[in-house]
């Protein structure tokens, strides 16, 4: 047998070492690219995979349901619990977020993945005939699991808010009857289990998160579908065949919360004799889990060396595992009320008196070689909370982070009522069990309603203010025109909301030709909203360090005419403000405008009356026009440049626009990805700039072209395609400051053009020969300073 085991280890370390390998060295750009592109189709083919082993194992799992059942008073018991649980949650507990943030993240990843099919989160856009046009596709560290449950009710019922918070309840209902059966199958104990499932489901952080959208909640009932299958199938009995079903659940588990893959050993322990019998079991095993798993384990690469927190305190360290553990444990006791008469957090202490007097009686239980086996599985499993304990954010001081806590709350329920029962049956025998459950019963219930207030005005959560904000503005910007858009410190909240959703910075990076696209889309109503984010600085001397958007905001303030609709102090304790944004101060107001059709090839310009005097000039050269003259035709491809200046009395008004016409011969650089880059900073943004701003030199600005950060090498492969290279280049006016940078081109490693060294403000023009030329290389460098150096190609693009 230990052969057997030590053969099993040496078959699967190499795929451990292969995985922590490709750990190491995928680039995070790379891995950050497949989140987005691929992340949903991952999660899908999961799903799928999932079904098809589901109905493979079907005719089983129900005879062996049906073969052992739980007491039919004990099942009766368990049906009055599930629905007290689910009366009390729907008529006591209000349906809204208690997180909000990354809440609203799993929806507006949710939409992305129902409208577009990727695994990236929605950060900005506009909703048009009920469908979510996304504009800017981010990635983030939250798990895909739950996002991927919500597009699933989102295909069945409205795309929004309310929709996402109803999954947690049939969730939870759900976890409580797994939990309950399988724990009598393990313990061949009714009593035993229903107690387990009365202190899970008489939980209040349970009970409240069961009626808000955090994975959580889809953790326990993933966890209680785990224990479900391995308590109908013991180890002797087991095959490919139910591993099939366990490795997509084991998958999707990983993906609730990336601490989650820590756990991974004692699921493969539970089967250790089956992993034993034949070397290459446990390493196909382990390749497939990992397989199952690696949305999550791509993310964890996507921000791998990535500092969450940002402030004063390590992101992980033993200091923030000491804190939390001390913090937490005092949080959990929870004594007395608070000034108001309602629970000061979301738990019970006699329930936490009831957990550490359980868990030190089995300690006890252990230590004379009682329960041996099921401690080690249970201390295994509970390396994942270990690794948050880690975390500066695992402390229950942060609020909303109390949510954590779910991850371990079915191990809570299970060490109370095993402890409790065990101790029992010392001096009751056969009847502990059952009376224990039953004190366990009239306590749930007698604590439920003593403390119903504190259920009906949210417990703890009602200090949050934010959360106060969402529900205001849910109901505000409704009255608001069709087709509104809000710049808003939270947009993705706001596409969650099924409002329209722009961040200020991105506001402000709209080029003048954008903002007036986005005015003609709104109806020219484009509102800014000032709420919490936008008032103060930074506190990064807080465990969970947040981001402040005043200064920003300000500037819009400033730069525009604003017309504020509405201001609203209370409950906030700020001003929760709402602002039309107006035309720029000091912006002309003559209304002459430039406009290009493409499908005519017409280019046209127009102004207010037809007195005024005026000049076009097209790529720097003044048009000859006859009197009346308001369009030409250009039929020609390549890049454009027309400059349209108006003189009405006393004034001159310029319009700029910048339009390609593709064709044979011509092609525009930024229509393809580079096939390989490197860059000191950020990632290469086509069309825009580094940090996804329209692109703008000493004022001037462009439609076309590739942002990058020095230092940067980007390489196209264009096959001898083409003879000439063409660009502005210079750094954006988004970053000014530092010694400037150099811009190089190269073509098949040879450098074929070097420009003086640019500063803010400085712009030159480039076309360079790359006749021959397979592979084409941009080029920028520091200088010998990397600060402020968001280097353009603005409008770059080939010909022949």
């Amino acid at each position: 047998m230990r052969n057997n085991l030590v053969s099993s280890l040496v078959f699967t370390f190499p795929v451990l070492a292969g995985a922590f390998l490709l750990f190491q060295k995928i680039p995070r750009n790379y891995a950050r690219a497949w989140d987005i592109e691929w992340g949903y189709y991952a999660v899908l083919a999961l799903f799928i995979w999932f079904c098809i082993a589901l109905a493979w194992n079907a005719k089983e799992i129900f005879q062996r349901v049906k073969s052992f059942l739980p007491s039919k008073f004990s099942m009766l018991g368990l049906a009055a619990l599930l629905v007290l649980f689910t009366v009390f949650a729907t008529t006591q507990i209000s349906l809204q977020h208690r997180v909000l943030s990354d809440e609203t993240s799993w929806e507006s990843m949710a939409l992305q993945m129902r409208f577009s099919q990727s695994g990236g989160v929605c950060d900005q856009g506009v909703w048009v005939n009920g469908k979510l046009e996304c504009k800017d596709v981010v990635n983030n560290f939250k798990g895909k699991a739950f996002a991927f449950v919500h597009s699933l009710a989102f295909i069945f019922a409205e795309p929004t808010r309310d929709t996402a918070l109803r999954v947690n309840l049939p969730l939870a209902f759900t976890s409580i009857a797994m939990l309950f059966f399988a724990m009598f199958r393990f313990t061949k104990d009714s009593w035993l289990a229903l107690t387990v499932a009365i202190f899970l489901a008489s939980q209040p952080i349970f009970l409240m998160q069961s009626r808000s959208a955090s994975t959580e909640v889809l953790y326990i009932f993933l966890f209680a579908a785990l224990l479900s299958f391995y308590s109908l199938v013991p180890p002797k009995e087991v095959s490919f065949k139910h591993l099939a079903l366990v490795i997509p659940l084991l998958g999707f588990f990983a993906q609730t919360r990336q601490e989650t893959l820590f756990c991974f050993i004692p699921f493969v322990l539970f089967y250790h004799s089956y992993f034993s019998a034949r070397p290459h079991r446990l390493a196909i095993f382990t390749a497939l889990v990992i397989l199952a798993s690696w949305p999550a384990i791509n993310t964890m690469i996507a921000y791998r060396g990535y500092d969450f927190q940002g402030g004063q305190h390590a992101a992980h360290s033993f200091a923030n595992f000491k804190f939390n553990v001390v913090s937490n444990i005092k949080i959990m006791w929870n004594a007395g009320l608070n000034s108001s008469g309602l629970l000061k957090n979301p738990f019970y202490t006699s329930y936490t008196l009831l957990l550490l007097a359980s868990f030190g009686w089995l300690l006890y239980r252990v230590c004379r070689k009682k329960y041996l086996w099921s401690a080690l599985l249970f201390a295994l499993f509970c390396l994942q909370i270990v690794v948050i304990l880690f975390n500066v954010s695992g402390t229950f001081e942060i609020d909303i982070n109390q949510r954590y806590v779910l991850v371990a709350l079915p191990l809570f329920a299970i060490v109370m009522a095993v402890g409790l029962c065990d101790a029992a049956a010392l001096g009751l025998k056969n009847n502990g069990s059952k009376i224990v459950c039953g004190v366990a019963a009239l306590l749930a219930i007698y604590l439920s309603i003593y403390h119903v207030e504190s259920f009906n005005k949210n417990i703890l959560y009602n200090k949050n203010k934010l959360l106060a904000e969402e529900d205001y503005l849910n109901t505000e910007l409704k009255k608001f025109p069709e087709n509104s858009i809000f710049i808003y410190a939270r947009p993705w909240q706001m596409l969650a909301s099924g409002f329209n959703g722009f961040s200020e910075r991105s506001f402000l990076g709209w080029s003048p030709n954008e903002l007036e696209e986005w005015r003609k889309f709104s109806n020219d109503n484009i509102y800014i909203v000032r709420g919490q984010d936008g008032y103060g600085d930074v506190d990064r001397s807080s465990r969970v360090v947040g981001f402040k958007t005043t200064s920003t905001i300000d500037g819009i303030l400033n730069q525009y005419r604003t017309e504020r609709i509405f201001s609203q102090n209370q409950p906030f304790g700020y001003p929760l403000e709402a602002y039309k944004i107006g035309r720029k101060r000091g912006e002309q107001s003559y209304a002459a405008s430039i406009r290009w059709n493409g499908a005519t090839g017409e280019l046209e310009w127009s102004m207010p009356d037809t007195h005024t005097d005026f000049k076009v000039f097209l790529n720097n050269s003044l048009l000859n026009l006859e009197e009346g003259e308001h369009n030409i035709t250009i039929e020609e491809p390549g890049m454009y440049y027309v400059a349209l200046f108006a003189f009405p009395e006393g004034d001159t008004v310029k319009k700029e626009r910048q339009f390609f016409i593709r064709g044979d011969g011509v092609r525009l650089l930024q229509d393809t990805r580079p096939n390989t880059w490197e860059q000191a900073w950020g990632e290469p943004n086509m069309g825009r700039t580094v940090e996804n701003n329209a692109m703008r030199i000493d004022g001037r600005v462009f439609e076309f072209g590739i942002g990058a950060h020095a230092t940067s090498r980007l390489v196209w492969n264009i096959n001898g395609a083409h003879k000439k290279f063409h660009s502005y280049i210079g750094l954006d006016d988004e970053a000014v400051g530092g010694n400037g940078a150099i811009w190089v081109v190269k073509g098949d490693g040879k450098e074929l053009y070097r420009s003086r060294v640019l500063r803010s403000y400085d712009i030159d023009s480039v076309s360079v020969d790359i006749s021959g030329v397979n592979f084409l290389e941009l080029e920028t460098l520091d200088n010998g300073d990397k600060d402020y150096d968001h280097t353009n190609w603005a409008g770059a693009w080939l010909s022949n």
